[in-house]
């Protein structure tokens, strides 16, 4: 199989794991990461050090959550980046994630998720001083 081929097939895995957390299908949501993938999260400074551990930290999130991915893109080292954005209202949370994948996956079933690395965000107004009368014409604030 080509490089284009491998990263659409790892682009692909990455939109199906948002659509199974979406549905809250954890065990097709498992079935996409190898049994010791970690998923890190700087800004809080988390580490889940299995596939399980990932799941379960998802599955307990407290219910009343949209997802809805904004982009997936391969990058030239193997890995793909997405975009979430997770409506939670009151709040909404923004995750930039980059993913690596196992490469010694049987040609059927395809890669799986190794790694993520999660920046999450939480949506804010901007601080009081940054308006366009401030900052001139080039500057507007979208509704988040």
């Amino acid at each position: 199989m080509g490089a284009t081929a491998d990263a659409d097939q790892r682009c692909a895995l990455v939109r199906t794991l948002w659509t199974c957390v979406q549905a809250r299908d954890w065990a097709g949501m498992r079935a996409l990461y190898a049994d010791d993938a970690v998923t890190h999260w700087p800004c809080s400074g988390e580490w889940f050090l299995s596939a399980d551990a990932i799941v379960k930290a998802n599955a307990v999130y407290p219910e009343g959550w949209t997802v809805t991915l904004q982009s997936v893109d391969a990058l030239a080292d193997g890995g793909v980046h997405a975009v979430v954005r997770v409506d939670h209202p009151p709040g909404v949370f923004f995750a930039n994630a980059r993913y690596r994948f196992t490469d010694d996956a049987p040609p059927a079933t395809g890669p799986r998720i190794a790694g993520v690395v999660e920046h999450w965000a939480t949506a804010e107004p901007p601080p009081t001083w940054r308006t366009a009368e401030a900052l001139g014409g080039a500057y507007r604030r979208d509704t988040v």
